[in-house]
């Protein structure tokens, strides 16, 4: 066998090297786990959660006269009488709007007659087979005028003046019952006047 030179030995050696690194590499590869992806973070948003909408507050009203579209209408809490006229298709033609207070909030079950203008140019409340009364539209004491309170039964200017002027003194009323605190008005007027007036 020839002797090796010192060249061929230097080749070898690198050779025998190269490979034992190699195979190194590949055996500790295999034993290796491979690091799992982290997985995703959830952060809880608390304005994500779901929020249930509050069902607005309504009422009925039935608005009959000269209107269009006389029927029983929906309306949402703090509607006033110009509402109920527009829900009912508008006023008609001979409607006498004037004597009616568009500005009045409206209650629950509450009737709005709108009446109508006569040749003579006075108002005529059409007939009602209902058995509720034919008022217009309740008077509300705690914003009604002088002439709006003065127009209801048994109040004249006088009352009406006292009315304004404990409201002056003590604020809006809290109840329909405090109207019986006024000067002139007494339990049987309240009885009268009930049916009649809002706050």
């Amino acid at each position: 066998m020839e002797k090796l030179s010192k060249r061929q030995i230097v080749v070898l050696i690198v050779a025998v090297l190269a490979l034992g690194i190699g195979a190194g590499l590949f055996v500790g590869s295999r034993f290796i786990k491979p690091t799992p992806d982290p997985l995703p973070q959830i952060i809880e948003n608390p304005s994500s959660q779901e929020i249930v909408p509050t069902a607005p507050v309504s009422f009925r009203v039935y608005v009959t006269g000269a209107v269009l579209h006389p029927d029983v209408y929906s309306l949402p809490e703090g509607s006033i009488v110009r509402d109920a006229l527009a829900a009912a298709g508008g006023a008609a033609n001979d409607a006498d709007l004037i004597a009616v207070n568009l500005a009045a909030r409206l209650e629950d079950g509450e009737q709005v007659t709108v009446p109508v203008r006569s040749a003579d140019g006075t108002s005529a409340a059409p007939t009602s087979t209902s058995s509720a009364p034919g008022i217009h539209v309740r008077v509300s004491i705690n914003h009604g005028t002088l002439a709006e309170l003065d127009a209801l039964p048994g109040i004249g200017p006088v009352k009406a003046q006292a009315i304004l002027d404990y409201r002056a003194q003590h604020g809006l009323f809290k109840r329909l019952e405090d109207l019986q605190n006024v000067t002139g008005i007494g339990t049987k007027t309240y009885e009268d006047l009930k049916s009649l007036i809002t706050l």
